[in-house]
């Protein structure tokens, strides 16, 4: 799947791992599904790693980089470093995509003028308590827009694109940053196989989860320079739009509103404490359960 040099990489894919033995392996396997002969140079960044990450990794002919602290942005930073080509995906460890998937984010960063794209998301909720599937259902439901991809843990540069910043800025929301970066007419949702994404297993960790997408984007929009971006203005429609679209979704908005709200106001009192933010990652979606599905299954 790795490939050894920038001439024979469709592109790369920094994957930044902090402990992700559990879910990482089926993250590689995926990679190498519908390539069509393609290789990806595919780097994982491990970043304080304690587990056997890096050796799951290896084992399936990746390219590894350890650091010693555990952090996301040293880790993207580190994997900036030892990628050789572009475009270049940005990956979490924790989510299912194809290699497909990449070629389709390939041929559509080729357009003149696309700077940023990102494949589709699907939140697996099999098995998760009715509270943690009602708020994905309402929240999947909500319009975004075709160029405005929402939280899949997957997005991609093309070089140009990849040029309008130098190192990552140490802030929590990466996505958000790099999304913001760019007009709405320079991003792209790609029609391709989506990405799954593991729904937390309890609502305390769905709350865990929100409240730290909340701080993350109130850091963004507080910093002095990242909150002048240009994709920043734009806001999501409001959750009432699907509701009225479609009517069965009323008794789903009240779990919807309440994990929000308290995330909200969770988030609201750690920004004021304006102590540096934790990444705070869901652990139950990466812990080994009788309940959990091996793969990712759409619902």
């Amino acid at each position: 799947m790795s490939a050894p040099s920038h001439e024979h990489a469709l592109a790369s894919v920094i994957i930044p791992a902090h402990d992700e033995e559990a879910v990482i392996g089926r993250l590689l396997d995926a990679l190498g599904e519908g390539l069509d002969g393609a290789r990806l140079d595919v780097v994982v960044a491990c970043n304080g790693c304690s587990d056997g990450t890096a050796a799951v990794a290896r084992a399936r002919g990746v390219r590894v980089v350890e650091i010693a602290e555990a952090s996301k942005i040293a880790a993207l930073d580190a994997g900036d470093a030892a990628a050789t080509t572009f475009p270049r995906l940005y990956v979490d460890a924790d989510v299912v995509l194809t290699g497909g998937a990449v070629a389709s984010v390939v041929r559509t960063l080729a357009a003149p003028g696309v700077h940023y794209a990102s494949p589709p998301g699907v939140m697996d909720t099999a098995g998760r308590p009715w509270a943690v599937r009602a708020f994905f259902d309402l929240w999947a439901a909500v319009p975004t827009g075709d160029d405005s991809p929402v939280g899949s843990g997957v997005f991609a540069f093309d070089e140009a694109g990849r040029g309008r910043f130098g190192a990552w800025p140490p802030v929590v929301a990466d996505d958000l940053f790099a999304r913001v970066l760019f007009a709405r007419e320079e991003r792209r949702v790609v029609p391709a196989d989506p990405v799954v994404v593991e729904a937390p297993w309890t609502v305390r960790a769905l709350v865990r989860r929100r409240t730290r997408v909340y701080a993350g984007n109130m850091e963004v929009a507080a910093h002095p320079e990242l909150g002048r971006l240009p994709g920043l203005a734009e806001r999501r429609a409001p959750w009432w739009r699907a509701v009225q679209a479609h009517p069965r979704l009323a008794l789903e908005a009240v779990p919807y509103l309440a994990v929000n709200t308290v995330a909200k106001l969770a988030a609201r009192r750690a920004v004021r404490r304006a102590a540096p933010l934790a990444w705070g990652r869901d652990e139950t979606t990466r812990r080994a359960s009788p309940a959990a599905p091996t793969h990712g299954t759409a619902s």
